[in-house]
């Protein structure tokens, strides 16, 4: 079994409910061969970058799933013979790229951890009495012509 995703775009003549109609459609597929559903986005709809058959916008909808190779031909034999569906995609997922992904949720998840523990101390140990900082980092070309001028000034 290997990783698959698949965008495909969805006419925008379609009704919400023939959008969800369809999506259950293509899961239903994936899972009617052998495959398992492991994310279905509906990104609802968007402007496309260019025209696709007289649209310029469509209904996205991204379905990350697993399943045999030979799957593949079938489902996109079914996304050309749906008139509803303008346009698809269908990427394979290797494990490095799989393992790269992992990595960067558990940094995410580690900042945002990190982030909440350190909103948590800062609300444990918020003075009132603590200074704040007016400005911080670099001063700019007027400031220093402006004190160039005064040390001229004072001279």
């Amino acid at each position: 079994m290997r990783t698959y995703e698949a965008l495909y775009i969805v006419s925008p003549e379609v009704d919400d409910d023939g959008i969800q109609t369809i999506v259950t459609d293509v899961e239903s597929l994936v899972t009617k061969h052998g495959g398992t559903i492991v994310r279905s986005e509906n990104w609802g709809r968007r402007k496309m970058a260019y025209i696709v058959k007289k649209h310029t916008e469509g209904n996205y909808v991204l379905l990350r799933f697993t399943a045999n190779p030979d799957f593949i031909a079938r489902m996109e034999g079914y996304f050309k013979l749906s008139e509803a569906i303008i346009r698809y995609l269908v990427v394979y997922f290797d494990e490095h790229t799989l393992q790269l992904e992992a990595e960067q949720q558990r940094r995410r998840e580690e900042e945002i951890r990190a982030g909440a523990l350190s909103r948590h101390r800062s609300d444990e140990d918020d003075d009132e009495d603590d200074p704040i900082p007016i400005a911080v980092g670099r001063r700019s070309r007027r400031d220093l012509d402006e004190e160039e001028d005064e040390e001229d000034y004072n001279e």
